[in-house]
């Protein structure tokens, strides 16, 4: 099973890597294709790689940790916070450090408020939360209409980043990237028995000597870091963080180290299989925001769990 995933990836990568408004073929590359080859799409397609890890990763931890399905960055306000940050750094004219430095602060602080606002006592009532997270979501919104009303010189490349966008990627970018997925891999993994822990009642969690209070506020950090990073570079591209966690606990079941590698794996795939249908779906050239082509698979995934009645959450 796990040679065949690696060959999946494999043949993904390479097919998001040759895919385009012009056909790539890697056993025949002229000097025109080798650049567009290894100059431009290599370091977005490692990019698309990254930012969908990031993305089902921080699905996963934000859905097992409230023990809420809908759950992720966008439904409990992080993702919202992030985008503000970000639009305010680009509407003033930011360098790209801190374009990224925003988003973070703004996603934390905005996160930060759906959590006080959801505790009641010791506890985190999710409900209360993703209620919370609604306000906030509404809240940085409206903002962000302010901001781009006030600055309507910044209006064009901001609505374009709004709607997630992976292109102009550069090996900074990238290895930016990489570098935060592979931190937030090693804190996660490294408290992954305490995520298995959380997905108990409260009661049970606060039964078993886990201090309940202290690791939800540590995997809500880095569940955040990691949306804020892929919101700053590539905007927001919504529910990769909500469908591909939701399929993973589906296919490995509730363990915490299964759910989180595969929702690395998933949200990789989906993102690669979406940034190349966005290279090559328009004729002439064009391209779509790769959050559109998320956009309608996620729509399309749940308007399918509603019809047939179920959820994978309980399987």
């Amino acid at each position: 099973m796990r040679y065949l995933a690696v060959v999946v990836f494999a043949l993904v990568f390479l097919f998001s890597l040759c895919a385009g408004a012009k056909w790539v073929s890697p056993f025949n590359l002229s000097g025109g294709d080798a650049f567009l080859l290894f100059s431009i799409r290599l370091p977005r397609v490692l990019m698309a790689t990254s930012v969908g890890a990031l993305l089902g990763l921080s699905g996963a931890v934000y859905q097992m940790v409230l023990g809420n399905p809908l759950a992720d960055g966008f439904t409990v306000g992080a993702a919202s916070s992030c985008a503000l940050g970000a639009v305010f750094a680009i509407s003033f004219g930011a360098p790209l450090f801190m374009v990224g430095f925003s988003a973070l602060v703004f996603g934390l602080l905005g996160f930060s408020v759906v959590y006080f606002l959801s505790m009641r006592g010791d506890f985190v009532e999710p409900v209360t939360m993703v209620l919370a997270g609604i306000v906030v979501n509404i809240i940085a919104s409206s903002a962000m209409s302010f901001l781009k009303f006030l600055k309507e010189e910044s209006v064009l490349s901001v609505v374009f980043w709004m709607m997630g966008f992976i292109s102009f990627v550069g090996w900074k970018k990238v290895l930016c990237e990489v570098v935060v997925l592979v931190l937030a891999l090693l804190a996660v993994f490294r408290k992954a028995g305490a995520l298995d822990v959380l997905c108990f009642d409260e009661a049970s969690a606060f039964s078993t000597g886990v201090d309940v209070a202290a690791m939800r506020r540590y995997f809500f950090f880095w569940a955040t870091l990691m949306v804020a990073f892929s919101v700053a570079f590539t905007g927001v591209i919504a529910f990769v963080g909500l469908i591909v966690p939701h399929v993973a606990r589906a296919l490995v079941g509730a363990d915490a180290k299964r759910v989180l590698i595969s929702s690395c794996y998933g949200g990789a795939l989906l993102l690669l299989l979406s940034d190349a249908l966005s290279r090559s779906i328009l004729i002439g050239g064009g391209e779509l925001p790769v959050g559109i082509i998320t956009s309608f698979c996620g729509g399309g995934f749940f308007l399918y769990l509603l019809m047939k009645r179920r959820s994978y959450w309980h399987v």
